[in-house]
Parts: structure tokens; C-alpha cells; sequence
């Protein structure tokens, strides 16, 4: 089985930095491997990438470049889950965790038997295969150790559970979701860490976490050095600076505003 270095990050406690990718362009994928982040977090939740042959590329893409991917599915669906897995993701990430049923459902879904319920095929491509040395019973214990699930902390019936959710068995990680959490309390603001709730509620999962010794992630809002530090501070252990899609548009409005408004406004003038 590959080697998956966000478990190895995970299990040493390490701070890992990644970016969200909405265009499911493997291009992007690889710059982001050899540009030194630590792992993609690939949406298919917001896009209408699937558990098919264009992210089994982007999977191959960040394994040119040696970066690893955690993929947020759309849903807490044991099929994607299971295909996603078998394309090589080395995380999946479960929206909408509200409950410990919830919980359970994702984890015992992205494990095999006895864990949980995972399909059994070794002609898939995180087992490479079966071609070569392949040895089944190695395979699932490694897959069983080493696969990742994260739930997403994005309601407010979440956080009405936290501590049935944090003591599920299996379920390794929580990713904080600021603007669900902000939607679901009532206020309609983006990656806005002091939207009403939205702060007590990261700190009431900190030390959730850390009563269930839960790792966390948690996107970098905004984006900045200061933001960062104060989440390391906190305990987050993986953090996300934006996505493509916001990064690519933020570029594209700062060299027009810099370099061409300045050149268009001299060209109108009078």
C-alpha cells in the first residue's frame, strides 16, 4: 500500500498545510505538491467532481508530487466514501457530522471488516491492483490502520453532541467549518471566526479535542501569519489557506487593479 504522509503527520502531531482545490485541475494539484504544501483538500462537495476517472488523475497527480489528498465527498454516502478510497485519497472528509450515528456511519464506511463494512476488491488502485507481492490480509490491515476520517464540524446540533461525536472509535480528526457553523447559528458570514457563536463554539471543539485526543483542522481565516500562529496556539494541527478558486481570483483582481486600471485610467484621461 502507498505510503500515506498525512496519516504519518497526523500521528506525529505535526503542523500541515494545505489548500483547498475547487477546479479538480491536477495541474493545480502538482504545483501545490511541489511548491511544499503538506495536502490538498479537494471538494467535490461544491463541485460537480465525482468519484470517477478525473479525480482517480488528480490522486495520480498529487502523487507525482508527493503531496497528499483529503477529499471532502459530497455526502455521508458509503459508496463514494468506499470508490474514493479505492482510488488512493489518504482522507476522506464527512460534511455534516451532527450526531454519533453520523459518525459512525462515515467510519466503520471507510474501514473494513471487522471495523466496519468497507467492500473488499483488490483490483482497484490503492491496492495497486494485486499486481506484484500483493498480499491481500496486508492490504486491509494497512488500509484499516492508515486511512483517515474526518467529520466536519459545521452545525450547530454538532456541537449540541460534540462529546458522543469525539468519542467514536475511528474517527481521527474534526475540521471546524466556520461559514456552515455561522449559517447554521443564524448569521450568514463567510470564514468569519468572530461571527456570532462561531468563536466559543471553536473553543468549546478545542477542548473537546483534546479531552477525545482528536486532532483538528481548521481554515486559516483570514489567511494570515497572525491567524495561523493562533490556531497552532489553539491546537490546530492542519490548516487550510484558502482554495484555488479564491486564490486565482484574488491574483487576477490585484494585477488588474495594480498594472491595468492604473495604464486604462492614463489612457482615458483627457
Amino acid at each position: 500500500m502507498r505510503e500515506n504522509k498525512f496519516r504519518i503527520g497526523l500521528d506525529q502531531s505535526e503542523i500541515m498545510f494545505g489548500m483547498g482545490v475547487f477546479s479538480a485541475n491536477p495541474a493545480f494539484v502538482e504545483i501545490l505538491g511541489y511548491a511544499g504544501f503538506d495536502f490538498v483538500f479537494l471538494d467535490s462537495e461544491h463541485t460537480p467532481l465525482a468519484a470517477d476517472h478525473a479525480l482517480e488523475n488528480i490522486v495520480r497527480a498529487a502523487d507525482a508530487s508527493g503531496i497528499s489528498i483529503v477529499l471532502r465527498v459530497k455526502g455521508n454516502d458509503e459508496h463514494m466514501l468506499r470508490n474514493a478510497l479505492e482510488m488512493g485519497v489518504d482522507a476522506v472528509c464527512v460534511p455534516h457530522v451532527m450526531d454519533r450515528v453520523d459518525a459512525e456511519r462515515a467510519t466503520r464506511a471507510a474501514r473494513f471488516p471487522p471495523l466496519g463494512t468497507r467492500g473488499a476488491s483488490a483490483e482497484v488502485r490503492a491496492a495497486r491492483y494485486g499486481a506484484g507481492d500483493f498480499d491481500w490480509a496486508t492490504y486491509v490491515a494497512d488500509a484499516n490502520r492508515k486511512t483517515v476520517v474526518i467529520g466536519l464540524a459545521e452545525d450547530k446540533e454538532f456541537f449540541e453532541n460534540l462529546d458522543d461525536i469525539l468519542s467514536v472509535v475511528g474517527l481521527d480528526m474534526i475540521n471546524f467549518g466556520p461559514s456552515d457553523l455561522a449559517m447554521s447559528l443564524g448569521h450568514p458570514q463567510l470564514y468569519a471566526m468572530d461571527a456570532p457563536g462561531v468563536r466559543p463554539a471553536f473553543e468549546r471543539l478545542m477542548q473537546g479535542a483534546r479531552r477525545h485526543r482528536k486532532a483538528v483542522m481548521c481554515p486559516a481565516a483570514p489567511p494570515t501569519l497572525a491567524s495561523v500562529e493562533a490556531l497552532i496556539a489553539a491546537g490546530v494541527t492542519a490548516i487550510t489557506l484558502r482554495n484555488d478558486i479564491v486564490n486565482f481570483r484574488s491574483l487576477c483582481q490585484d494585477f488588474m487593479s495594480r498594472i491595468a486600471r492604473p495604464i486604462r485610467e492614463r489612457s482615458a484621461a483627457p
